[in-house]
């Protein structure tokens, strides 16, 4: 993000009136400084909170070292002044730009140490899991590749916009967001694409400001059906029809939706929160794919979530009840479908509901093992100790349907 010429000024001023020419010389002070004014990745204190998306205002050097940092916290309007001394991490384009230990903090600094080589040592047994079942985790992106994957996505956008030349393009710190709909309209639904981000974070133990997706989640939202078609066909090469929205997702791990609004906004905001949440899966620990009916079931969970007023999802779940108290089951092929039919939205949303409401984490654990390779009867049974037929059973006692069976 460009500052404008006043804003830039004022920074200049500051660094005249307060630096020393030795202080150019500052390692940290020569990497923070083409940031200010920029939202950056994160800043963790050594009390464990952790500032994830915050502006950096401005920096205070004395005597050649940074000795405080001015922040504007994400969701806030009243800027920080954070002293350095009380620092722990900063992350900026997608690198660590800072590390320290800090001698005064007490139980809180000793509780975020442990929590941060608890996750590390997580992670690194992850991929031991992942090798052994022959699962490529996806690569740690360095810097570097972050800002030529985002070079890539912004040209594919100018690309498209000159195609649709009302489209406009605007950034948060995780999405790209190419659209047509009134500034006033989309922000919203933004907010929302934040909203199920920091939710998936939440649910699977990212902890808050870790990179998820490649670059960025390039999203192109267009007001009008003919528009999102014709995108669609000339640029995705999609030939499907009908369609409200949809992921894209390569192999290489980058990460395209694209749909249109509609007549109906609750939808839409849900619809929005739906998709992407896809990209977040596809994108969360390696390119394995959730079976169908946990991916939608999950899309659908985490669109009721964060959508309200939206009343799809329950329409579904009372059409998919009636099927399975007049058939007694789940229906065709519902565990092992490449894609459900529409009826069994309603058991795939019902079904995440159950499982995550009996236990989060045990949910969590369940999600992450599929994405280590392992087999969803094995996972069902690590996690919750029960095979797919016990689980639907289950299921279907809660339902008022004890007889139902796969």
């Amino acid at each position: 993000m460009t500052l404008p010429t006043a804003a830039r000024a004022v920074v200049v001023i500051v660094w005249l009136v307060t630096l020393p020419v030795a202080a150019f010389a500052d390692v940290l002070a020569d990497k923070l400084e083409p940031h200010v004014g920029q939202v950056i990745d994160l800043i963790e204190l050594g009390t464990g909170t952790r500032y994830v998306r915050p502006r950096l205002e401005g920096l205070v050097v004395r005597d050649g070292e940074v000795k405080s940092l001015r922040i504007v916290p994400e969701g806030e309007a009243q800027p920080k002044t954070l002293l350095l001394s009380g620092v722990t991490r900063i992350d900026a384009n997608r690198e660590t730009v800072h590390t320290a230990e800090v001698k005064r903090g007490g139980a809180a600094a000793f509780k975020l140490a442990r929590a941060r080589e608890a996750y590390a040592k997580e992670q690194a047994a992850a991929v031991d899991r992942m090798q052994q079942r022959g699962i490529a985790p996806w690569p740690r992106l360095a810097a570097t590749d972050h800002d030529a994957e985002l070079k890539e996505l912004r040209e594919f956008a100018r690309q498209v916009s000159q195609a649709f030349p009302t489209l406009e393009t605007a950034e948060t710190h995780e999405f790209i967001v190419v659209t047509d709909i009134p500034a006033a309209q989309i922000k919203p639904y933004v907010a929302n694409l934040d909203g199920m981000h920091d939710f998936l974070c939440t649910l699977y133990g990212i902890p808050p400001g870790e990179p998820v997706w490649k670059g960025k989640c390039l999203v192109f939202a267009f007001f009008k059906e003919d528009d999102f078609q014709v995108f669609e066909d000339r640029f995705m090469q999609s030939t499907l029809r009908g369609m409200h929205g949809l992921c894209h997702q390569r192999s290489d791990g980058r990460v395209i939706m694209a749909c249109h609004r509609g007549d109906d906004a609750p939808a839409f905001a849900h619809m929005l929160v739906h998709e992407t949440s896809h990209g977040f899966n596809y994108r969360w620990l390696s390119p394995t794919h959730l079976p169908n009916w946990l991916n939608e079931g999950i899309a659908e969970w985490v669109g009721t979530k964060l959508v309200s007023g939206c009343n799809q999802v329950p329409l579904k779940e009372a059409r998919a009840l009636e099927y399975m108290k007049q058939k007694g089951n789940l229906g065709t092929d519902f565990f092992d479908a490449d894609n459900i039919e529409s009826v069994q939205y309603g058991m795939a949303s019902g079904l995440v509901k159950f499982l995550a409401g009996r236990d989060l984490k045990k949910f969590a654990a369940f999600v992450r093992a599929l994405k280590e390779g392992v087999p969803v009867e094995e996972s069902l049974k690590q996690t919750y100790g029960a095979s797919l037929d016990e689980l639907v059973k289950s299921y279907g006692t809660a339902l008022g349907v004890p007889t139902l069976t796969r």
